[in-house]
């Protein structure tokens, strides 16, 4: 690749374009030349020139017109043009400079201000060009983001964003690779061209993969019922538009969002947008749902500082739920379950907004782990077992699995009364590394336990796979057991089950007499609701008013 800086040198006498190019023979430039500013304009579109030295005063078009036709020309317009002239006019030098001459070098050429001027503007070129590749998508020549973002900046308040997202673009990209993609690409943005004439004066950038943002410019004022029309008519048309590369024919799908005259026009938008995919709608508009979305967000933040602060101050702590011994009519297992206290002490209603927060916040490692070392100090201290949750995301993050593998080394003497309660995701990737992972926890000594069976994604192969010490039998199945028989059977099946394959029951959200009954009556092990006990920060040891 050469990276020799390219000066174009523009003028009508042969001698002068020769003196040029041996005052700067040693400074490792290459050299181009033009006799005339059509010439010019020509050859700085097919070379794209760092530096043009253009005379003023040449035959066919003068260097004044040349310059400021080439700063209308969107690819050529920020090349620095040094004019060359003999001219000592003040007003030839204001014409110049207001046609967009940066720089003025005088007849007779001086070697060392041509030296020093062209060395200084070729660095500026240099540095022009690497914005023009930060702010242009490589796929389709538009503005990107950045320069979106700019834009946005430099333009006001009174300002109307729309963005567009191919549907599925990262799977078909997966599947069909990033060449024919890239062509989808460029296919959509002429329909974007097509279409959108119909809203008036506005700017197309390249946000990303398979996402567009039109910027309507100022003066335009659209009313929720003209958005509405466009976004569903545009929606359409690209559904019946057919996208055809090879023997591949696509069918083509967005999802839009809208948002208008706001400090923060982009995250709004890109808010909205996120919000649309997520409820499967075509599109949605910043009247209906922005409040709402800065409301949640809003939430999110102060939940994560609340996390943030609850770390800090140790105020992180795991509930026990009590687990009843049907048999045995004792209570000697606990589940542990994650609370958090704020600043004023009060407790944090439990829930799967705390962890989602802790999740996308990325703090969901240090509550994971601040919860395992108190788990193993509960266990330590009172010589009795005790359940915790494991997703198996938490297994899949290699950072984590091995953390937990190492507590367990350096707790090796009490790890046979620790239970991993295996959560089953939907984006499970790795099975054979979860697989291996409670082999290995297994080794210490730790049980194994599948939580919430009979519902989600715990099924009969996870058990086979697995061969868990537990099953933990699903809420939903047991809540309403004494009044239903599907459910009183398909409870039934799944204990003749574990007991051939050697795996003891525990029953969830057992809530009441009728209810313990029932479970009991079917031979189930163990049981696990607020009837027996609700999670609290000490152990329940005994359940005076339970039936023996």
């Amino acid at each position: 690749m050469n990276t020799k800086a390219k000066i174009l040198i523009v003028d009508d006498q042969q001698v002068n374009r020769m003196t040029i190019k041996l005052s700067l023979k040693n400074e490792g430039y290459l050299f181009f030349e033009a006799s005339n500013g059509i010439e010019a304009i020509q050859k700085a579109r097919e070379i794209t020139p760092d530096v043009i030295l253009m005379d003023a005063l040449m035959p066919i078009m003068d260097g004044f017109e040349a310059t400021e036709k080439i700063r209308a020309i969107e690819e050529i317009q920020r090349i620095p043009i040094l004019m060359i002239t003999s001219l000592e006019e003040k007003k030839d030098k204001m014409k110049a400079l207001e046609t967009g001459v940066n720089d003025f070098i005088s007849k007779p050429i001086d070697k060392v201000e041509l030296k020093a001027r062209c060395k200084s503007y070729a660095e500026v070129s240099s540095l022009n060009k690497k914005y023009t590749l930060a702010t242009k998508n490589a796929t389709t020549n538009l503005p990107n983001k950045m320069a979106l973002l700019k834009d946005i900046s430099n333009k006001g308040n009174i300002q109307e964003l729309f963005l567009i997202k191919i549907d599925n673009y990262e799977a078909n990209e997966n599947f069909y690779g990033a060449d024919i993609v890239q062509y989808l690409e460029i296919e959509f943005v002429k329909s974007l061209y097509g279409y959108t004439q119909v809203i008036g004066d506005f700017d197309i950038y390249h946000v990303s993969s398979g996402k567009y943002a039109l910027l309507l410019n100022q003066g335009i004022a659209l009313n929720k019922s003209s958005v509405e029309r466009f976004c569903a008519g545009f929606s359409e048309n690209i559904k019946k538009s057919k996208y055809i590369y090879d023997e591949y024919r696509f069918d083509v799908n967005v999802t839009m969002s809208f948002s208008s005259s706001s400090h923060t026009l982009y995250e709004d938008a890109n808010a909205i947008l996120t919000e649309a995919i997520l409820r499967k709608k075509d599109f949605l508009l910043s009247y209906d749902v922005i409040d709402s979305i800065k409301n949640a967000l809003k939430e999110n933040l102060n939940m994560h500082k609340t996390i943030k602060i609850a770390l800090k101050a140790d105020k992180i702590m795991p509930f026990f739920q009590p687990i009843f011994n049907m048999q045995t009519k004792e209570i000697k297992r606990y589940e542990a379950l994650i609370r958090m206290f704020d600043e004023e002490e009060n407790l944090i209603p439990p829930g799967p907004y705390f962890l989602e927060v802790a999740k996308k916040g990325k703090l969901y490692s240090q509550v994971t782990k601040v919860l395992f070392k108190k788990v193993l100090s509960k266990i330590r201290l009172h010589k009795c077992e005790i359940s915790v949750n494991l997703s198996s995301l938490d297994i899949e993050d290699h950072n984590m699995s091995e953390y937990l593998l190492q507590l367990l080394e350096d707790n090796r003497d009490i790890t046979h009364m620790l239970i991993f309660e295996l959560l089953e995701d939907k984006d499970t990737q790795d099975y054979e590394y979860v697989n291996s992972f409670i082999c290995r926890a297994r080794a210490f000594g730790v049980k194994i336990a599948i939580d919430d069976f009979g519902s989600g994604y715990s099924n009969f192969i996870r058990i086979i796979e697995f061969k868990p010490d537990i099953i933990k039998i699903d809420g939903s199945l047991i809540e309403d057991i004494a009044h239903s028989e599907s459910n009183r059977k398909t409870v039934e099946a799944i204990q003749t089950f574990a007991t051939k394959v050697g795996a003891k029951t525990v029953a969830e959200y057992v809530t009441n007499k009728e209810t313990y009954e029932v479970i009991d009556a079917i031979g189930i092990d163990y049981a696990q609701g607020f009837y027996i006990g609700k999670p609290e920060l000490e152990l329940i040891e005994e359940k005076e008013e339970m039936l023996a």
